[in-house]
């Protein structure tokens, strides 16, 4: 994927990696000690107050893990290191470095941090996680827009990811 964004984005436009937001951050990255956890919470939350009233249960994602767990713990850090970081670079590459730019262009702040936030959200095609894949989405975006740089948010994403993974671990 990444590839494919630097030969037909980046080289075809004469851009780099910068534009897309791989750039040291504007602001003082010590700020995601209580982003992090506050945007998990809010994700969170967000997921109890819409899912509860209908009886649902946030995402069961327990079906493929069970599955890598068969190849053993090599494959385990394997599978955490890929949703722990690459995917985490992979999807901020894409949704707060290509989207986001491309609907801020077109609507005002507020409605492109939600827009983008709610595909990233709707991309991920697990319905019980929406509300809180929303919230994260949303917070990236504007994350992603404070500090003027998509690293920040590499980090949380990938925090999010590992400790999502390592809950969902435990469970089996």
């Amino acid at each position: 994927m990444l590839l494919a964004v630097r030969v037909h984005l980046l080289r075809r436009r004469a851009l780099t990696w910068a534009d897309v937001g791989l750039r040291a951050p504007a602001r003082s990255p010590v700020h995601l000690a209580w982003q992090i956890p506050a945007v998990m919470l809010a994700g969170a939350t967000a997921s109890v107050l819409v899912l509860a009233p209908f009886g649902q249960e946030p995402a069961d994602e327990q079906q493929g893990l069970g599955d890598l767990l068969t190849g053993g713990p090599v494959v385990a850090v394997l599978g955490l290191l890929g949703v722990a970081v690459l995917v985490p670079i992979v999807e901020e590459v894409v949704f707060r470095g290509i989207v986001l730019p491309a609907l801020r262009a077109r609507f005002q702040l507020v409605t492109g941090l939600v827009l983008a936030g709610a595909v990233f959200a709707v991309v991920h095609v697990l319905p019980p996680a929406l509300p809180y894949l929303l919230v994260v989405g949303i917070a990236l975006c504007a994350m992603a827009e404070w500090y003027r740089s998509i690293v920040p948010g590499i980090v949380l994403h990938g925090v999010n990811n590992a400790i999502v993974f390592g809950s969902l671990l435990t469970t089996l």
